[in-house]
Protein backbone atom coordinates (compact mmCIF):
# COMPACT_ATOMS: atom_id res chain seq x y z
CA UNK A 1 0.00 0.00 0.00
CA UNK A 2 1.59 3.24 -1.07
CA UNK A 3 1.20 6.58 0.63
CA UNK A 4 1.14 9.62 -1.57
CA UNK A 5 0.28 9.78 -5.17
CA UNK A 6 3.01 10.70 -7.57
CA UNK A 7 6.31 12.48 -7.94
CA UNK A 8 4.81 15.87 -7.06
CA UNK A 9 4.03 14.76 -3.47
CA UNK A 10 7.60 13.73 -2.78
CA UNK A 11 9.14 14.99 0.53
CA UNK A 12 12.65 16.14 -0.34
CA UNK A 13 13.57 18.95 2.10
CA UNK A 14 13.85 19.22 5.89
CA UNK A 15 13.27 22.61 7.47
CA UNK A 16 16.05 23.09 10.05
CA UNK A 17 15.29 26.74 10.87
CA UNK A 18 13.49 25.98 14.20
CA UNK A 19 16.33 23.68 15.27
CA UNK A 20 18.90 26.35 14.45
CA UNK A 21 16.95 28.91 16.50
CA UNK A 22 16.93 26.62 19.54
CA UNK A 23 20.69 26.05 19.29
CA UNK A 24 21.38 29.78 19.00
CA UNK A 25 19.28 30.53 22.08
CA UNK A 26 21.08 27.80 24.08
CA UNK A 27 24.42 29.18 22.91
CA UNK A 28 23.50 32.69 24.07
CA UNK A 29 22.38 31.39 27.47
CA UNK A 30 25.71 29.59 27.92
CA UNK A 31 27.63 32.75 26.99
CA UNK A 32 25.76 34.68 29.70
CA UNK A 33 26.12 31.98 32.40
CA UNK A 34 29.77 30.98 31.77
CA UNK A 35 31.39 34.04 33.45
CA UNK A 36 29.35 33.39 36.60
CA UNK A 37 30.72 29.84 36.91
CA UNK A 38 34.36 30.97 36.89
CA UNK A 39 34.51 31.95 40.55
CA UNK A 40 36.03 29.05 42.47
CA UNK A 41 36.21 30.39 46.03
CA UNK A 42 33.09 30.93 48.07
CA UNK A 43 32.70 34.33 49.63
CA UNK A 44 31.47 33.73 53.14
CA UNK A 45 30.77 36.52 55.57
CA UNK A 46 30.91 34.91 59.01
CA UNK A 47 28.80 36.40 61.79
CA UNK A 48 30.53 38.59 64.35
CA UNK A 49 29.97 37.74 68.00
CA UNK A 50 29.84 40.89 70.11
CA UNK A 51 29.56 39.31 73.54
CA UNK A 52 31.22 35.92 73.09
CA UNK A 53 34.30 34.55 74.76
CA UNK A 54 36.63 31.75 73.74
CA UNK A 55 35.68 28.48 75.37
CA UNK A 56 37.99 26.88 77.91
CA UNK A 57 37.89 23.39 79.36
CA UNK A 58 37.65 22.55 83.04
CA UNK A 59 41.44 22.42 83.23
CA UNK A 60 41.74 25.74 81.32
CA UNK A 61 43.72 24.01 78.59
CA UNK A 62 42.87 25.00 75.03
CA UNK A 63 44.49 24.45 71.67
CA UNK A 64 44.51 27.66 69.64
CA UNK A 65 44.93 27.01 65.93
CA UNK A 66 45.40 30.31 64.10
CA UNK A 67 45.10 30.54 60.31
CA UNK A 68 46.06 33.67 58.40
CA UNK A 69 44.64 34.78 55.08
CA UNK A 70 47.81 33.69 53.24
CA UNK A 71 47.85 30.18 54.74
CA UNK A 72 50.27 30.64 57.65
CA UNK A 73 49.21 28.34 60.49
CA UNK A 74 50.25 28.56 64.14
CA UNK A 75 49.19 26.17 66.89
CA UNK A 76 49.42 27.54 70.43
CA UNK A 77 51.67 30.33 69.14
CA UNK A 78 54.13 28.06 67.31
CA UNK A 79 54.23 28.44 63.51
CA UNK A 80 54.12 25.26 61.45
CA UNK A 81 56.14 26.82 58.62
CA UNK A 82 57.72 30.16 57.83
CA UNK A 83 56.04 30.36 54.44
CA UNK A 84 52.37 29.82 53.56
CA UNK A 85 51.22 26.23 53.20
CA UNK A 86 49.45 24.82 50.18
CA UNK A 87 45.90 23.57 50.90
CA UNK A 88 46.95 19.93 50.50
CA UNK A 89 49.77 20.39 53.06
CA UNK A 90 47.48 21.67 55.81
CA UNK A 91 46.07 18.39 57.11
CA UNK A 92 49.36 16.44 57.45
CA UNK A 93 51.20 19.39 59.03
CA UNK A 94 48.39 20.15 61.49
CA UNK A 95 47.95 16.44 62.33
CA UNK A 96 51.65 16.08 63.18
CA UNK A 97 51.67 19.13 65.46
CA UNK A 98 48.39 18.23 67.16
CA UNK A 99 49.73 14.74 67.92
CA UNK A 100 52.66 16.31 69.77
CA UNK A 101 50.27 18.48 71.78
CA UNK A 102 47.73 15.81 72.70
CA UNK A 103 50.53 13.48 73.84
CA UNK A 104 50.28 15.54 77.02
CA UNK A 105 47.28 14.14 78.95
CA UNK A 106 46.16 17.64 79.95
CA UNK A 107 45.31 18.41 76.31
CA UNK A 108 43.43 15.16 75.53
CA UNK A 109 39.99 16.73 76.20
CA UNK A 110 40.96 20.32 75.39
CA UNK A 111 38.80 22.21 72.90
CA UNK A 112 40.38 23.36 69.63
CA UNK A 113 39.79 27.03 68.87
CA UNK A 114 40.20 27.59 65.13
CA UNK A 115 40.91 31.30 64.80
CA UNK A 116 40.54 32.78 61.32
CA UNK A 117 39.49 36.09 59.85
CA UNK A 118 36.88 36.60 57.15
CA UNK A 119 39.50 36.58 54.37
CA UNK A 120 40.92 33.13 55.23
CA UNK A 121 40.22 30.58 52.52
CA UNK A 122 37.78 27.86 53.37
CA UNK A 123 40.24 25.15 52.26
CA UNK A 124 42.58 25.93 55.15
CA UNK A 125 39.84 25.90 57.79
CA UNK A 126 38.35 22.63 56.54
CA UNK A 127 41.81 21.00 56.41
CA UNK A 128 42.50 22.02 60.01
CA UNK A 129 39.08 20.79 61.16
CA UNK A 130 39.61 17.48 59.36
CA UNK A 131 43.00 17.00 61.02
CA UNK A 132 41.55 17.65 64.49
CA UNK A 133 38.61 15.33 63.87
CA UNK A 134 40.95 12.62 62.58
CA UNK A 135 42.78 12.66 65.91
CA UNK A 136 39.55 12.30 67.87
CA UNK A 137 39.32 15.86 69.14
CA UNK A 138 35.59 16.37 69.54
CA UNK A 139 35.35 19.92 70.85
CA UNK A 140 35.99 22.54 68.17
CA UNK A 141 35.18 26.23 68.14
CA UNK A 142 35.41 28.56 65.17
CA UNK A 143 36.55 32.01 66.29
CA UNK A 144 36.19 34.81 63.76
CA UNK A 145 38.39 37.87 64.04
CA UNK A 146 36.91 41.13 62.88
CA UNK A 147 39.09 43.75 61.30
CA UNK A 148 38.12 46.91 63.17
CA UNK A 149 39.00 50.05 61.25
Amino acid sequence: MAFGGGASDEFSEINITPLTDVFLILFLIMIVIAPMLRESALKINPPIAKHGQAAASAKNKVINLEISEEGLIAINGKKLAEEPLLPEQVEPQVTARLREIIADEAYKEAPVNIIADSETKQKFVVGAMDAAAGLGLKKMNIVTVSNVN
